[in-house]
Order: structure tokens, then sequence, then C-alpha cells
């Protein structure tokens, strides 16, 4: 989806700057006709997604605010960008595989999120609902089972998807951490189950389900003259 365009174009360039030129075309105008499908075809050739000109200048503003802070340019000096760590979870066997959005020399592990609000009490339940914490487990975990065993703490940067793109960086409490590690393993564990059974079962498979409280009334209804 172009949403998810733009996501990965902001990625690319809080993160990989020098690509973002060459992996990008700006199209300026209605995306029909005959000269957006030249341009398309173009960009297609080339090797580049096309992104608009508000979406282009929204990545680069995110891009502004992130490495504006002095503590995440500090981290952003060095690094690696968008690494993939191939492991085996030791608890369950299962082949586990993650893309990392930043490995920082100085030894941490980064992850990129957009957000309405980085009111830490908002996206605190956010990132634990979404699985940032979860992710931060796996990252960890896969890090440390492809690097001889180094454990390295784990960042959030949370940016404003709106302007003026306020900024700032989390640091994930080891004890956080290890809660959504424990509840990470107990999902592989049930892919295990669910893979010996062969039986996949969703959340719930039968429940009663009442209608909102503010939509039932007080009063009974009468059916009185209806027919068997």
């Amino acid at each position: 989806t172009q949403a998810m365009l733009l996501g990965r174009a902001t990625h690319t360039a809080v993160f990989e700057l020098m690509r973002f030129q060459l992996d990008y075309a700006i199209w300026q105008g209605d995306r029909r006709g005959s000269a957006y499908q030249q341009f398309a075809d173009e960009a297609a050739a080339q090797g580049r997604s096309i992104l608009k000109e508000g979406e282009y200048n929204t990545a680069l503003a995110i891009r502004d605010s992130v490495r504006g802070i002095p503590e995440i340019a500090a981290l952003l000096e060095k690094g690696y960008p968008e690494t993939s760590l191939f492991w085996v979870n030791p608890q369950t066997g299962l082949a586990c595989k993650g893309r990392l959005d930043w490995i920082a020399s100085e030894g941490a592990i980064l992850d990129l999120k957009t957000t309405t609000s980085i009111d830490p009490h908002a996206f605190a339940g956010h990132a634990w609902r979404m699985g940032y914490f979860h992710q931060a487990a796996m990252y960890q975990e896969g890090y440390a089972a492809t690097s001889g065993g180094t454990v390295l703490p784990c960042y959030i940067i949370a940016v404003e998807s709106k302007p003026p793109h306020a900024c700032t960086v989390y640091s994930l409490p080891a004890e956080s951490v290890a809660a959504a590690w424990d509840q990470y393993v107990g999902w592989l564990r049930a892919v295990l189950e669910c893979r010996a059974s062969g039986v996949w079962p969703g959340p719930v498979e039968e429940a009663e389900l009442p209608a909102p409280s503010w939509a039932v009334s007080d009063a009974e209804v009468d059916f009185g003259g209806i027919g068997e």
C-alpha cells in the first residue's frame, strides 16, 4: 500500500540516506495518463519506487526530526542498517528470522516507529499491543544467537507521523523485554502444538455475543399476534 511505501521510504531516509535518492522517484501531479505511465515505466526499469512530492517531503522531515536529536544522532553515526538475522529459538527449535532497522556500532539495537503520539503513557500501551516489545525480544535473541551470546540493549525511536514530527528515543527496560520474550516463546510453543496436532484454532471457537449496553433497551418486546 502507499502507506507501507511511505514507511519504507522513511526508514531509508533515516538509516540509508545515500540510497534514498537512488531508490525513490518523485512524481508531481495526477497519477493518470500516458505521461505518468511513461514515468512509472522508467522508474520501474531503474528499480525505483514512486513517491508523491508530499510523501517525499514527509520522509525527509521525519529524517530531520530524528537526526536532530543528539542522542539519536550519536547512535546513528556508525552502524549497520537493515540487517537480516536467521537463527533457531533454543526453547522450541523453531527457525526464526528478523530484519533489524539499525545495529549501532556502540552496541545497541534500534527500531524506528511512527506513531500518532510519543506520550510515554499512550505509546507504551500502543507498543505492547503492536508487539514492539516482543519484536525487540526476538531481535535481542537473534543477535545473541548469531554473535556468540552478546546481548544488546534495545531502543525504540518514536516519531510522530504528523508535523512537526515530535521525536524521542525510548530504552526498553530489561524486565519489560523479558516479559515480552516469555510471551513470544509461548507463541512459538503454540505453533509447535498446532503443527503436531494439525489443528489451528482461532482465539475463540464459540462464544455468546451480546449487543453493546447502549443498544439494549429495558423494554420488553411484545410478540403477541405473531403466529407460530
